[in-house]
């Protein structure tokens, strides 16, 4: 059973450059019909049997001899399949190749049309207008824009629970934010589906990110409304309660087990350009049983890290790319000893982050004195955000002053000697990382004491979503190409900020952001500077390093990847 969690919702605004995109029938400048808005009900549902399984599709699907079957590694297990209610890269991933968005990627990783066939653009870039495909669900449902109408209504609606209820004004939804908070009726979101084949949404501004989105979100992806009420309770919670309408259909799949099997789902409509018959991922959290398993043929791409890069660097199977994906640790202000701002100063500052990505890591990642990736959110001009902004940085290396800060830390919370706990999961960072860092802190730090708490990856986010932590390991992965995605998530009313911080300068700053400087780049980019300095000055946050993506790919198949360096397995093909 779904465990729903209100949700604390957060204004979020961004910019993303419309050239990741491609054409597909999409007249941006045309004037849209513009839809008048839902009475009130919701559209009516596709025919079809709703309590029909998922398709044949899948389960008896022969791979071809000289077809694609990848097997591939994940950190945790799949928990449901249900886009409203997933969180992790791994389930959102699984949801993105079986299930389809608005818009998708292209065989070239670019964004264009998914379930939507075409769309228009009004003039003020506020109106969009879908028109979706000829397409249908594994059960034999036609596709229609109900599915998009449902899902988006029931992302926002309170009463769902949603973490990303807030994503519609993410988006620029018209309403979406009184409607997520419930002091407007869902009815009154800015979209509507006047007919099966047609979608409009109303924007209360242009938003130039807006198809990126529908693209990368996995949490706006079509929802059959008949089949989900059918067995509300257990919808996506099992390979017996999903239907499928993307590139994959799920053939193997139990609840806690260690692996979930994807085939090849010959219903799609664009199936004749899916090349990979077969996905496998295993949940392996063992760096070094994931390696031997990649000597003995068993995996086709693996992450690497540390003495293993070196073991593999002259093979022709190893990729080195930049990420926009920041490690950090997490300082839970409501603790009565982490809300003390000196301590938290002490932890950051104690920390030579140089050897971690020289010796733990060794595979091209950055210290991260900052929490803005470097080489992101490139501009027209080939410039990234950190040369936009004169590439300022925060609380570096310096155990003098970490030493002093904890000085009168101690002397603020009238102790003598402090013991703290962190908490990690080995697929985020590996236990001998942790154990650097404790001898980081305990060394240049005397009268401090440190236990590390290992956990499974969503043991660690259910304790830190629940504020249950002292010292949090994470990490954020871009949502997409713009500063704030490293910015937003600290506002005092996200269900994001774990760590509970609350400054209401930082606050403001953001709402200006969002606001009155939403399409004044300068301005707004000035303002995002000062935030970041703001979050860091109070060491809410300690960044520790920028993730440069260094793996083993097998040499065999073609790897695609889209404009977020995702891998995009139904266009991998056989060299």
């Amino acid at each position: 059973m779904k465990n729903l969690k209100k949700v604390l919702c957060l204004v979020l605004s961004l910019l993303l450059l419309l050239s990741v995109l491609t054409a597909c029938g999409g007249s941006a400048g045309d004037k849209a019909d513009t839809a008048p808005a839902a009475d009130g009900d919701t559209a009516p549902a596709a025919d079809g049997d709703a309590s029909a399984p998922a398709g044949e599709g899948g389960e008896d699907a022969a791979v071809p001899e000289d077809g694609v079957s990848l097997s591939m590694v994940m950190a945790a297990g799949l928990d449901n399949v249900d886009p409203a209610f997933n969180y992790s890269m791994d389930s959102m991933q699984i949801i993105s190749l079986t299930d389809q968005g608005l818009m998708t990627f292209d065989e070239e990783g670019k964004v264009t049309c998914g379930l939507a066939e075409s769309y228009d653009i009004s003039p003020d870039g506020k109106t969009y207008t879908f028109h979706i495909r000829d397409a249908k669900w594994s059960n034999g449902d036609p596709v229609t824009a109900n599915d998009f109408y449902y899902s988006w209504t029931r992302l926002t609606n309170p009463a769902t629970g949603s973490a990303y209820a807030y994503m519609l004004y993410t988006l620029g939804v018209v309403n979406a934010l009184d409607c997520a908070l419930g002091t407007k009726p869902i009815e009154e979101l800015g979209i509507s589906a006047p007919d099966d084949k047609t979608f409009v949404v109303e924007l209360d501004g242009a938003r130039p990110y807006f198809l990126y989105l529908t693209a990368m979100a996995s949490y706006f992806m079509a929802v059959n409304q008949k089949y989900l009420e059918s067995d509300p309770e257990n919808f996506g919670m099992d390979i017996n309660h999903y239907i499928a309408c993307g590139p994959f259909i799920i053939s193997d799949w139990e609840v806690g087990a260690s692996s979930v099997t994807l085939v090849k789902n010959p219903d799609y409509y664009d199936a004749d350009k899916v090349t990979c018959d077969e996905l496998t991922f295993t949940v392996v959290t063992d760096t070094s049983a994931v390696v031997m398993g990649w000597d003995k043929g068993e995996y086709d791409y693996i992450g690497l890290t540390g003495d293993y890069v070196e073991m593999y660097r002259d093979d022709p199977a190893l990729t080195i790319n930049d990420m926009a994906a920041m490690y950090f640790l997490s300082f839970n202000t409501g603790d009565q000893y982490m809300a003390n701002k000196n301590l938290r100063l002490a932890l950051s500052l104690s920390i030579d982050k140089q050897s971690i990505v020289d010796n733990l890591l060794n595979n091209g990642s950055l210290v991260a004195d900052y929490i803005i990736p470097d080489t992101f959110a490139v501009d027209d001009s080939g410039v990234d955000y950190r040369d936009r902004i004169g590439n300022p940085t925060y609380n570096s290396c310096d155990k003098a002053a970490a030493a002093d800060y904890f000085t009168k830390a101690l002397g603020e919370l009238g102790v003598d000697s402090l013991q703290l706990t962190m908490v990690y999961d080995t697929s985020t960072i590996t236990d001998t990382m942790a154990a650097f860092l404790k001898s980081e802190w305990e060394g240049a730090l005397p009268g401090l004491t440190v236990e590390l708490k290992q956990t499974t990856y969503n043991s660690r986010l259910e304790d830190m979503g629940n504020h249950d932590y002292q010292i949090g390991f994470t990490r954020w992965y871009a949502d997409y190409q713009d500063a704030l995605t490293y910015l937003d998530m600290w506002i005092s009313t996200s269900q994001m900020n774990y760590g509970q911080y609350n400054n209401p300068a930082y606050d403001e700053l953001y709402y200006k952001v969002t606001g009155e400087l939403a399409m004044d780049p300068a301005g707004r980019e000035a303002a995002m500077k000062e935030m970041e300095a703001m979050i860091l000055g109070d060491a809410a946050i300690c960044p520790i390093y920028q993730l440069a993506s260094c793996a083993l790919a097998n040499p065999e198949y073609n790897w695609v990847k889209n404009v977020a360096g995702v891998v995009q397995y139904q266009f991998v093909s056989r060299k």
